[in-house]
């Protein structure tokens, strides 16, 4: 599913040239056919390059809740000789440790943020892009010291971003070229979101308990449970350098222990493989600090629905629905526009929230609740009840 077309290929000078209003309608129409994301990456690669010469491109999905990285395909690093099997595992470990355990320049989180969501380093940088730790790194030792980022929104919410490289024979990115990436955005963007859709429709229901996963403190696998690996080996299946641990496990490990240590706990991470989404919980295990980390994995439903066990707190409805919404990383503006109610009746119901979970804040809700509060029945293998919540195997099972 991870076919792209050969760097060799990428600006020849048979190629036409298009302008940037045919590029983007050529995007929508592509974008309408609602292709694996993979296919998707290679027409979308194909058609830039009728408008400038990338070297190569490496493309990434993004949580829309949490901007956490949730796919990577960097077989047109590999497929250019710029990254090897052996070199690949370095630029995973560059880029991660850029977006999430040091302060960088031009991450994709912060792109999200911006009016334009492009950036090229050397601009960001004035010149200097050895101020950049994966410039340092990475760039530079595999030859590309030139890169332009670009994150793909859409009303507000961002659905993938890539990576475009140049070598010197190339030359650096432009102004000019940036602006018309960020036009491309907002296409990109819905043509990702409809590849996901369609990609993700099936739902197939053979494993629908959770599974445990704990990294050592190296990302090596200390142990596993099955229904772990059954519900990982489609997206390993869909990494094109078939990992053991596919590159959104160590995304999500990185950040935790980077929350852990500043006292905090990561968003859970909802994934798009080719068998449905996955929604991945990390935390440290009985707050260990020698870097082991416990995932759960589950299957995720429409909307990134995540099985919760609001009910045996005792909350009512409203509360219950606010407290969903808080998990999906809304904010309590975007709470209140949803639920048609004022700011300040939403804050009542977190406060009846928080109340009743023991909890004092959204980051301890999210701790307490939708992950931690749930680690004893999955580590004992308790099943989900009818709607989906893991009942303790001596308890009576408690209807929504």
């Amino acid at each position: 599913m991870w076919r792209l077309v050969a760097p060799s290929a990428c600006h020849s000078g048979t190629v036409s040239r298009w302008d940037p209003q045919r590029l983007a309608a050529e995007i929508e129409r592509v974008g309408a056919r609602g292709l694996p994301y993979g296919e998707l990456h290679t027409e979308l690669a194909t058609r830039i390059r009728h408008v400038m010469p990338v070297d190569a491109f490496c493309w990434h999905g993004l949580d829309p809740d949490t901007h956490l990285l949730t796919t990577a395909n960097p077989l047109e690093l590999m497929t250019g000789g710029f990254l090897t099997r052996e070199t690949e595992a370095m630029a995973a470990g560059a880029v991660v440790t850029s977006e999430y355990l040091r302060d960088d320049v031009n991450t994709f989180a912060e792109l999200v943020g911006r009016r334009s969501p492009v950036a090229i380093l050397s601009e960001t940088t004035r010149g200097h892009p050895e101020r950049s730790a994966r410039y340092v790194e990475y760039l530079a030792p595999i030859s590309t010291p030139f890169e332009m980022r670009a994150a793909m929104v859409t009303r507000g919410r961002a659905w993938g971003c890539v990576v475009m490289h140049r070598t010197e024979a190339t030359g650096d990115f432009t102004p000019d070229e940036a602006r018309t990436i960020a036009r491309l955005s907002r296409p990109i963007a819905e043509a990702l979101r409809a590849s996901y859709r369609v990609d993700a429709a099936r739902r197939p229901g053979e494993v629908r308990a959770p599974g445990l996963l704990i990294l050592d403190a190296t990302d090596d696998v200390e142990l596993t449970t099955p229904p772990a690996a059954t519900l990982l080996e489609p997206l390993i299946h869909d990494d094109p350098a078939r990992r053991e641990i596919p590159a959104p496990i160590l995304t999500l490990a990185a950040n935790v222990r980077r929350r852990g240590r500043e006292g905090g706990t990561a968003p859970p991470l909802h994934v798009p493989t080719s068998s449905g989404w996955l929604t991945l919980h990390g935390c440290l295990p009985d707050g260990a600090t020698d870097g082991r980390v416990a995932i759960v994995v589950q299957r995720a439903g429409e909307e990134y629905a995540l099985p919760l066990r609001l009910e045996v707190f005792g909350l009512t409805p409203r509360e219950r629905e606010i407290a969903t919404l808080v998990a999906r990383g809304l904010d309590t503006a975007a709470i209140a526009e949803r639920l048609v109610i004022s700011p300040w009746t939403v804050q009542d119901h977190l406060k009846a929230v928080f109340t009743k979970t023991s909890t004092r804040s959204r980051r301890e809700l999210l701790a307490q609740v939708f992950f931690c509060d749930q680690l004893p029945g999955i580590v004992a293998h308790d099943p989900l009840n009818a709607g989906g919540h893991l009942q303790p195997s001596d308890a009576p099972e408690a209807h929504p």
